[in-house]
C-alpha cells in the first residue's frame, strides 16, 4: 500500500453513530463493533433490568468467518500520488460502519443488533 496525501475541500455529514468511523487516510486496520439491544415498551418501560445482552443468543453466538480462498495479484499505477475531493455530503452512517479516504488493508466490521417491541394486550385497554 503506497501511502498518498488525502485533500478534502469540504465535507458536511448530519450523523456518525454506534462504533463508526469516518476516516481521512491511510490505515491498516479497522474493526468497528456494535452490540444494540432496542427495547419498545408501548406506554414506557420504567427500568432496563431484564434485558441484559447475555440473555439473548445472537450476542454471545461466535461469528463464522468465510475463508479468504481466492488470491488476486493486481497492480495498481496511481496517476496522481493525492486523493483530491472536492465535496462529500453524507447523510448518515450508522452502527459499525466506515467511511474512509484513502488506503486500507483490512476491514473487519461486526454489527449484532435485537430489536424488541413488547405491545400492550388489546384486552386490556378495553377494560
Amino acid at each position: 500500500m503506497t501511502p498518498r496525501t488525502t485533500r478534502v475541500k469540504q465535507i458536511k455529514m448530519d450523523s456518525l453513530s454506534y462504533s463508526s468511523l469516518f476516516q481521512i487516510g491511510d490505515a491498516n486496520e479497522i474493526e468497528p463493533n456494535a452490540d444494540v439491544l432496542a427495547v419498545q415498551k408501548e406506554g414506557g418501560i420504567s427500568s432496563d433490568k431484564g434485558f441484559e445482552l447475555n440473555q439473548y443468543p445472537i450476542f454471545n453466538r461466535t461469528i463464522q468467518t468465510i475463508p479468504d480462498t481466492e488470491v488476486v495479484v493486481g497492480e495498481h499505477c496511481h496517476h496522481e500520488k493525492n486523493i483530491s475531493v472536492s465535496t462529500i455530503d453524507i447523510m448518515a452512517v450508522s452502527t459499525s460502519s466506515v467511511v474512509q479516504l484513502g488506503c486500507n488493508k483490512k476491514i473487519d466490521s461486526l454489527a449484532r443488533q435485537k430489536h424488541i417491541r413488547i405491545l400492550k394486550d388489546e384486552e386490556e385497554d378495553n377494560r
